[in-house]
């Protein structure tokens, strides 16, 4: 678990549209925000 205040561990994941999302690649930006959520339709 992450500590407020803490760096978030690099991480890539595929995008909908063919490509990646690489965490590295938006180091230095002003915000970014990760939101994660359950699976559709489970508990939670």
């Amino acid at each position: 678990m992450l500590r407020v205040d803490s760096t978030a561990p690099d991480f890539t994941i595929p995008l909908e549209s063919g490509g990646e999302f690489r965490l590295s690649d938006h180091r230095g930006d002003r915000h970014v925000i990760l939101y994660f959520f359950p699976k559709a339709f489970t508990r939670g």
